[in-house]
């Protein structure tokens, strides 16, 4: 930071400041404070550029122009400039702390961060390193070997791609030009659904993602909930477009210090109607993505019933024809063996056994064929 300059309002305070030592317009502690005919009190540079836009006072809207503005009572500075702030520079390290008003001696004088000329180069040092040699000189480094400043040699090694990183994710070490990609693609990185956006409440590995996305509700309602979402988009660019209006249709208060509530015209009682209405609206939607949801659930668990029924009806089937065919081929192979035994053991002429034990045969087939139709 330039000693010559201080911004005050970026200042970090060491304790909370009470508001009535701030500025209305910036909401930060008072600098060169100064009041108005209208006892209001700003900040010098605030009110000047308020009253460039328009010759009014922010607060009451009451006429004013830069000759009803006079410094503050200097109680109100002494309260401000003795408020404790940090070092505008302790980011860079510097501990120092003190009264506001003295934090221009410091940093002209004191303070350790801040920029000045290099008696060398006349390149920008830390005020600590401008008693030491030129570290603006080009010095080589001992991992990618190329020629790099003596002030900036810290800030290379952080991002020198010849020194190796481990990823955080799985532990494995890549060269640091690769690790950005490399954790970008790590199966191990823990990542969160694409339908997060949608309200998916899960996060894991990426390694299990197309697992999770395979049964993920939210990926299958994706089109339907994108629509609504489409549409909730543009209910609320509609709502706020009629806010707009209805703000430019609000009476200003003119220089008045009544407490009365303003009253709107019947064109804007119009508008917040039409706002009610599409409030309405979207808890409609709401509700009906809800039963959306549930008549989803429903259709996929009636459709997995009876595809469960069906199944079994083909396998009772499938178990009767096979049952079938095992009888039909018992009963060919018992016919042909008795037909064997009895033409060996009767003369030629005679084939009344034979042919009863066919008939009974040929009867139990009828039967049992007739059975399998029923089933």
């Amino acid at each position: 930071m330039d000693s010559k300059k201080i911004d005050y309002q970026s200042l970090n305070y060491l304790s909370a400041v009470d508001h009535n030592l701030c500025c209305p317009i910036c909401r930060s502690p008072l600098v060169d404070p100064v009041y108005t005919t209208c006892l209001h009190t700003f900040c010098s540079a605030c009110i000047n550029k308020a009253l460039e836009r328009s010759p009014t006072c922010p607060i009451d809207r009451a006429p004013l122009q830069a000759e009803d503005v006079s410094p503050a009572p200097i109680m109100i500075a002494n309260l401000v400039n003795e408020l404790a702030v940090l070092c505008p520079n302790s980011e860079l390290g510097c501990p120092f702390t003190c009264a506001r008003y003295l934090m221009e001696a410091h940093l002209s004088y004191d303070c350790e961060f801040v920029y000045m000329k290099c008696r060398e180069c006349g390149g920008k040092v830390l005020r600590k390193d401008a008693g030491k040699e030129c570290l603006h000189q080009l010095e080589e480094c001992t991992h990618c070997f190329q020629q790099v400043k003596k002030i900036d040699m810290e800030a290379h090694e952080k991002e020198c791609p010849g020194l190796r990183g481990e990823c955080m994710h799985c532990r494995v070490e890549v060269e640091r030009s690769e690790l950005k990609e490399h954790e970008f693609t790590c199966e191990e990185a823990t990542i969160s659904c694409s339908s997060s956006s949608l309200g998916c409440p899960w996060s894991g590995q990426r390694k299990e993602l197309s697992h999770h996305q395979a049964a993920c509700p939210f990926t299958f309602l994706r089109p339907v909930l994108q629509a609504h979402a489409e549409r909730l988009t543009k209910l609320e660019l509609e709502n706020r477009t009629l806010r707009k209006r209805i703000e430019q249709l609000t009476p200003r208060i003119n220089q008045s210090y009544t407490t009365e509530p303003l009253s709107f015209d019947e064109q804007a009682y119009q508008f917040l109607t039409e706002q009610e209405h599409m409030r309405q609206d979207i808890e409609r939607l709401s509700a009906t993505l809800g039963e959306l949801e549930i008549k989803q659930g429903m259709l996929l668990m009636n459709e997995s019933l009876r595809t469960k029924e069906e199944l079994a009806g083909i396998r009772a089937a499938i178990n009767g024809i096979r049952m079938q065919i095992h009888w039909l081929l018992t009963v060919r192979v018992y016919g042909s063996e008795h037909r064997h035994v009895v033409g060996a053991g009767t003369p030629s002429g005679s084939a009344g056994p034979s042919r009863s034990v066919e008939d009974t045969a040929s009867r139990r087939l009828n039967d049992n064929l007739g059975q399998g139709v029923k089933l």
